[in-house]
C-alpha cells in the first residue's frame, strides 16, 4: 500500500472509532427525562401550589425514567404518595426502593470494577446513604398512620441498624477499589460521623410513650439529647425544648413534626488535572480545593486532562419559620429537629474520595490513550486532520467523565417540632409557614382528636 493510501486509511480508522467512542457515550450518558430542566420547572410549578396530584402525573409519565433509574423512581413516587397521604401505596414503593438499594449494595464487587471503566451516570442509580436513612423514617410514619405502632417501630430500628454499618459499608468499598487493577490512584476514605438520628430517636420516644412504656420513652428522649451533644457537625443548632417523659403533670401531649424546604440537588464541579513527573495536580474552577498533589508513577510533565465530578448544593429555602396556633389562643414557634441536608451533605462527603479515586484514574487513564492516539495522528496524516482527531479525543474524554447528577427530588430539607399538653377529644389547629423574610406564605387546619395510648402525632409538610 502506498503512503497516501495508508494515511487515508489509518484517518479512516481512527476517525470512526472516535465516532463510535462518542456515541456510545452519549447513548451512555443520557439522562433519564426526569432529570431535564423543564421537567424540573414543571415539578417545581406543581409543589409550589401544593399540587401532589400533578407531580405524581409528571413522575409516572411513561419513559420519564430509564431501567437504571428504577430507584429514583421508587423514591420520587414513595415520598409524592406520603405527602398525598397514600401511605400505604408510599410503604410499597419505598420498600421497593430499600430493597433496590440493597441489591445493588450487593453487587458494589462487580459495580466498583465496572466503574473504574464506565462513568458512575452510565451505570443503574444505587442512591445516596442520607436516602437510604430516610426512608425508614417516612416508612415509620406511613405505618404510624396506618394505626401500625409495631411496624413502625421496626423501622426506626432500622435506621441505628444501618447508621451502625455506614462506616463498615466505606471501609469495605475503599478496600475493594484499592484492590482493582485499574485504580493507580490511593485516597483514604472518610470516617462516618453519623452515628444517631434525633427525628428517627423522637419519633421511637412518641410510640413507646404512646404505649405506655415510660421507662424506654426515657432513654430515648436521652438519646434525642445525645444525638445533639455527640454530633455537633451534625446538629449546630440547639435541641428543642422537649416535654420529659416523666412529667408528673404531663397529660395528653400532642406532637407536631413539620418538614420544610426541599432537600439538596446535584451540580457538576468541573476539575483539572496538570501533570508534573511522577505527579497529578488538581485544581477546580472557581472554588477552592483540599485535595493535595497525587502520585502517578511514570507519568511525564505537560498534560493536561479536565472531568466533572458531582456536588451537593443546597435548594433555596422558601420557609424560614413554622408556627402552631392552638385552641385557645397560644401560638409556638417549632423548633429545627433535623437538618436532613446536612446529613445528606456529610454523608455524601463519604463517597467523595472514591468518586475522585474513579474520576481521576479513568480520565488520566483515557486522557493517555487519547494523546498516544493524537501522537499517532501526527506521524501519519496532514497536521489539520491531526489537529481535528485530536480536539475530537479531547471531547471524547471529557464527555466521558460527566458528572452524576441523579439524586431523588422530594425528600425534605429539615423536620422542625414542638408539644404541648392538650385535653381529650377533637381539637382544630391552624399551621401557619413564613418566609425567610417573615411574610406568610401558607397556613392550613388540622383537625386532632386527643386521647390517651395513642401517638398524637401531627407530621405537615410544605416546600
Amino acid at each position: 500500500m502506498n503512503p497516501v493510501n495508508k494515511r487515508n486509511s489509518f484517518v479512516r480508522s481512527i476517525t470512526m472509532r472516535i465516532l463510535l467512542l462518542l456515541v456510545a457515550l452519549f447513548l451512555c450518558s443520557c439522562s433519564a427525562n426526569i432529570t431535564s430542566y423543564r421537567t424540573r420547572m414543571d415539578l417545581d410549578k406543581a409543589l409550589a401550589v401544593r399540587d401532589i396530584s400533578k407531580a405524581l402525573s409528571i413522575v409516572e409519565k411513561p419513559g420519564m425514567y430509564k431501567q437504571k433509574e428504577r430507584l429514583l423512581y421508587y423514591l420520587d413516587a414513595g415520598m409524592l404518595y406520603h405527602f398525598q397521604g397514600n401511605w400505604q401505596q408510599s410503604n410499597e414503593l419505598l420498600q421497593q426502593a430499600e430493597d433496590a438499594i440493597q441489591e445493588l449494595y450487593t453487587k458494589s464487587v462487580t459495580r466498583a470494577a465496572g466503574s473504574m471503566i464506565l462513568n458512575d451516570s452510565s451505570l443503574e442509580y444505587s442512591g445516596e446513604d442520607y436516602e437510604d436513612i430516610y426512608i425508614n423514617v417516612f416508612k415509620a410514619i406511613n405505618y404510624l398512620e396506618l394505626g401500625d405502632r409495631e411496624a413502625a417501630m421496626v423501622e426506626v430500628r432500622r435506621v441505628d441498624d444501618k447508621l451502625s454499618l455506614l462506616e463498615q459499608k466505606y471501609a469495605r468499598l475503599a478496600k475493594e477499589m484499592g484492590n482493582d487493577s485499574n485504580t493507580k490512584v490511593k485516597l483514604k476514605s472518610s470516617r462516618a460521623h453519623f452515628h444517631s438520628s434525633a427525628l428517627a430517636r423522637y419519633l421511637s420516644m412518641a410510640m413507646y410513650d404512646a404505649n405506655g412504656k415510660m421507662d424506654d420513652a426515657r432513654i430515648d428522649y436521652d438519646n434525642v439529647l445525645f444525638a445533639f451533644e455527640s454530633q455537633p457537625e451534625l446538629y449546630p443548632f440547639p435541641a428543642p425544648e422537649l416535654i420529659h417523659p416523666h412529667a408528673t403533670a404531663k397529660g395528653n401531649v400532642l406532637r407536631v413534626i413539620s418538614f420544610v424546604n426541599r432537600g439538596p440537588y446535584k451540580s457538576p464541579l468541573e476539575m483539572h488535572i496538570h501533570t508534573s513527573k511522577d505527579l497529578l495536580i488538581m485544581g477546580t474552577v472557581g472554588q477552592n480545593t483540599d485535595i493535595d498533589a497525587i502520585p502517578w508513577e511514570g507519568i511525564d510533565e505537560g498534560y493536561y486532562f479536565k472531568f466533572a465530578i458531582p456536588q451537593l448544593e443546597d435548594r433555596k429555602p422558601k420557609v424560614g419559620r413554622v408556627d402552631v396556633v392552638y385552641p385557645d389562643g397560644r401560638r409556638q414557634t417549632l423548633s429545627k429537629l433535623e437538618d436532613m441536608s446536612l446529613v445528606a451533605r456529610k454523608s455524601f462527603q463519604l463517597k467523595e474520595p472514591m468518586i475522585i479515586l474513579k474520576s481521576v484514574s479513568r480520565t488520566v487513564l483515557k486522557g493517555l490513550a487519547a494523546e498516544e492516539a493524537k501522537k499517532q495522528a501526527r506521524q501519519n496524516t496532514s497536521d489539520l486532520a491531526a489537529t481535528l482527531l485530536g480536539l475530537v479525543a479531547d471531547a471524547a474524554v471529557f464527555l466521558s467523565e460527566n458528572a452524576d447528577l441523579r439524586i431523588s427530588q422530594f425528600f425534605p430539607s429539615e423536620a422542625l417540632v414542638t408539644e404541648i399538653v392538650l385535653p381529650e377529644g377533637e381539637q382544630s389547629l391552624r399551621l401557619e409557614y413564613f418566609s425567610p423574610q417573615g411574610k406568610l406564605v401558607h397556613s392550613e387546619i388540622h383537625n386532632v382528636n386527643i386521647a390517651r395510648n395513642q401517638a398524637n402525632l401531627i407530621c405537615t409538610w410544605y416546600f
